[in-house]
């Protein structure tokens, strides 16, 4: 029992256990790294066989008018018009009106020189350095000849400062309507839901639901249909979200233990338009908290609630708790019953979860089945865990409190996610969940410069996975390893100084007995020369 007690008290047993543990979940990275390096080897070899010249160029092509008719009128003056209505701008030249759309136009400038007032305006052309290269501006015809810019002088300024004035406008709401239509590319327009007949559906009242249409706080209803969801708001008819299980990726339950909600949260293949705002997450929630009441001296507050009734309210709230999460759980089962189980209800696992910050907040990041999630503050985070392609902690150092989380996506067109700051004493519990849900992982000191690195990546994945992947990733940590075990090397060494001394039994006779005879001659010998002479003598 004595020797049993010494051994587990031993501060080396929780350092081996944590070395094997440490070894054996290399390996397997080891294993993870060779199958993403081989995966991204056969998903692109197809693209090492085609060439550049045979991918297809999407030419820009701007029409300002169709026939002569659809001029302004003031253009036979022969006098610089603007046309807002259709984004064009109509210059003389050579006696003729000519017209430009405004997205052909790179900017415009307007100076003041004594008694005229110069105009000038800058086209897009291919070539030119900045946003405009020859590259991302294709033109239908590149060896044509094209007009780089106009410059115009008059004595108007009054009128020449309205029609600055008034190109700049038109810019200002090309550019805005293109950033409109590439945010909004990606919405699909979703199919029409089935209304339940002959049967009320499945309805769950007093729910709120995140983002709100219109911004406006309300309780509202969500009902089960044939193919989907709806929530229907009280204040008008025609308020209301649907949301079809064709279209839903992910559903998530989280109770309300330790949180101030329950909630069921649908994570939408396609983003959907609420109101004016694009979002792919939609959250229907209830505050699980009791009724606000008055600490000022409210009568009926101290009659129901006074202190010796303080007990019976805490299991009160223990009661309404478990009874709301038992009604959304059921609520969220039988949406997956309704969709034929084409997904099931992933609930966050709370004690695999890590404090970070995604966005603006520090949160707690709760990994799923499927996912690792944050739905209580706004904006969300749900990543599927089956679209990382690898994970990167940063800022790996000696004496730092918190590092860096870093996902890349298989979808390498996708921006990377970060989860910032979580803390340094978490750093075992993320590699083991990592390695658990079998996501490759590396580590580095430094944060990395990850548009350079996607922007290298998209440019041609081939060569970039033909030149080792993401191989590069390790390189610091295995520097740094192998610096570390040269302490522990030379440690060894002075271990195996016996074995070195009983290797020189290997050597010629001739040798030893020159030794014997050196080590005699000395009137103060040491205890190896005398342990020498022992062996010599029992040898003789």
């Amino acid at each position: 029992m004595a020797d049993r007690q010494v051994k587990s008290k031993l501060r080396k047993e929780s350092k081996v256990v944590n070395e094997a543990a440490e070894l054996k979940r290399r390996e397997h990275q080891k294993q993870l790294h060779r199958k993403r390096q081989d995966e991204g080897m056969a998903r692109y070899a197809d693209e090492a066989k085609t060439e550049d010249s045979e991918k297809a160029a999407v030419f820009r092509r701007y029409e300002a008018y169709k026939r002569e008719s659809q001029f302004p009128v003031g253009v036979k003056d022969l006098k610089i018009a603007i046309d807002p209505k259709n984004q064009v701008i109509v210059v003389p030249i050579c006696g003729r009106p000519v017209p430009f759309h405004i997205n052909s136009l790179k900017n415009a400038s307007k100076n003041d020189e004594g008694e005229y007032v110069y105009i000038r305006l800058n086209f897009l052309t291919p070539g030119q350095g900045g946003v405009a290269k020859k590259d991302d501006l294709p033109f239908e015809d590149p060896s044509a000849h094209f007009v780089h810019s106009l410059t115009y002088r008059s004595r108007d300024t009054e009128r020449i400062t309205d029609i600055f004035r008034g190109i700049q406008d038109m810019k200002k709401n090309a550019v805005k309507k293109e950033l409109e239509r590439k945010e909004l590319e990606d919405v699909v327009e979703q199919n029409n839901l089935i209304e339940v007949k002959n049967r009320r559906p499945i309805r769950l009242d007093n729910i709120f639901v995140r983002p709100a249409p219109d911004g406006k706080r309300v309780a509202g209803a969500l009902e089960i249909h044939q193919n989907g969801l709806r929530y229907q708001s009280p204040i008008r008819t025609d308020h209301r979200i649907d949301i079809v299980f064709s279209n839903i990726k992910h559903l998530f339950f989280q109770p309300c233990d330790h949180e101030l909600i329950v909630l069921i949260h649908v994570h939408l293949k396609s983003p959907i338009m609420i109101g004016k705002r694009k979002t792919q997450e939609v959250q229907f929630y209830r505050e699980a908290s009791d009724i606000q009441f008055d600490e000022t001296g409210n009568r009926k507050r101290k009659y129901r609630y006074g202190d010796e009734d303080e007990l019976e309210a805490e299991q009160e709230e223990r009661r309404r708790r478990h009874a709301l999460n038992k009604e959304f759980r059921t609520f969220s089962e039988r949406i997956s019953e309704a969709s034929n189980s084409s997904f099931d209800v992933d609930i966050p696992f709370r004690e695999l979860g890590f404090n970070g910050v995604p966005f603006r907040a520090n949160v707690l990041c709760q990994p799923t089945t499927e996912c690792l999630v944050q739905l209580i503050d706004q904006p969300f985070l749900v990543i599927t865990l089956s679209d990382i392609e690898i994970a990167h902690l940063e800022r790996i150092q000696f004496g730092l409190k918190n590092f860096d989380l870093v996902f890349v996506f298989k979808d390498f067109s996708r921006p990377v996610s970060h989860i910032n700051s979580i803390p340094m004493d978490q750093l075992d519990h993320v590699k083991d969940w990592l390695d658990e849900v079998e996501i490759p992982y590396s580590e580095g000191p430094l944060n990395l410069n990850w548009a350079t690195i996607m922007k290298t990546v998209t440019s041609d994945p081939h060569s970039f996975f033909d030149q080792g992947g993401w191989s590069f990733l390790d390189n610091d940590s295995d520097s740094e390893g192998s610096g570390a075990s040269e302490p522990e090397s030379e440690f060894e060494v002075s271990d195996l100084n016996p074995e070195d001394e009983s290797d020189a039994s290997d050597y010629d006779e001739d040798d030893d007995e020159a030794s014997a005879s050196a080590g005699g001659s000395e009137e103060d010998d040491d205890d190896e020369d005398g342990g020498d002479e022992d062996e010599d003598d029992m040898s003789d």
